[in-house]
């Protein structure tokens, strides 16, 4: 019994706050000035900025998943930045 309670006590003390993101979007080819904080859930395990030069502009920071962030680093017109710490983005 002692040892289930130790093991649930260190559960809710381990348990790691959510990752938080700055987000915004913009229409231009310039990185967006963030307007707000996000807090990532789910899949979302990084932060990503991303810059879109062609066929469109635009330009955004969000949560999002780490794969799919890596995915616009390769993307042709984009530029991309992915990290997962708080606000590194």
């Amino acid at each position: 019994m002692r040892a289930a309670v130790f093991t649930i006590l260190l559960l809710v003390i381990y348990q790691g706050e959510a990752l938080k993101c700055n987000f915004c979007f913009s229409k231009e080819a310039d990185l967006c000035t963030p307007t707000s904080t996000q807090t990532c859930s789910g899949a979302a395990n990084a932060c990503g900025a991303v810059i879109l030069t062609s066929p469109a502009s635009a330009s955004f920071r969000q949560c999002m998943n780490m794969g799919v962030c890596q995915g616009w680093i390769s993307t042709p017109g984009a530029f991309a930045t992915c990290c997962s710490t708080d606000l590194c983005n």
